[in-house]
């Protein structure tokens, strides 16, 4: 981490990564743990609650999550997206968004990139087009890179219950 922090204060956005398998993976708590040098110790009575900002010279303004599971439904990752928009908060930074991808496992078939795959992974170029450019990610872009490859029915019957 004594490597990052220099890169972490240059940085204008912060972007977290993670698979989720639970809802809140150890390695993703373990960053944001680790973030703690970055965040000012003197606390502030905002939005009904006690929030921290930023170190003076940190210049990190937005937090994006992108984050993949093997599960069908998007809601499976409810908690890793809670989590990482009060951190933004805390931080008085933007959430700028959450690149979603449920059952990621079916963007590739025999080891290549499905059609439906390269959909997803051209809507997140985009999407990080979206952000350097416009400072936020669409609600579009967004919903296409987490759209449903198959339906969930499909889903259970075609890949859980074989």
């Amino acid at each position: 981490m004594q490597l990052l922090y220099p890169k972490l204060r240059k940085a204008e956005i912060l972007v977290l990564a993670t698979p989720v398998y639970i809802p809140l993976p150890g390695g993703m708590q373990n960053i944001i743990n680790r973030l703690c040098p970055i965040i000012d110790p003197i606390l502030e009575f905002r939005e009904g609650r006690t929030r921290a900002k930023l170190r003076e010279g940190v210049n990190i303004s937005k937090i994006v999550l992108v984050s993949t599971s093997g599960w069908w439904e998007r809601g499976n990752f409810e908690t890793v997206i809670r989590i990482v928009e009060e951190l933004a908060k805390d931080c008085s930074v933007e959430f700028a968004g959450a690149l979603l991808r449920p059952h990621a496992w079916l963007m590739m078939q025999k080891g290549i990139l499905t059609p439906d795959g390269r959909g997803v992974l051209d809507a997140a170029r985009k999407a990080g087009c979206e952000l350097a450019k416009n400072g936020i990610i669409s609600k579009d872009t967004l919903d296409l890179i987490s759209r449903p490859l198959v339906s969930q029915e499909e889903f259970w019957r075609k890949y859980v219950e074989e």
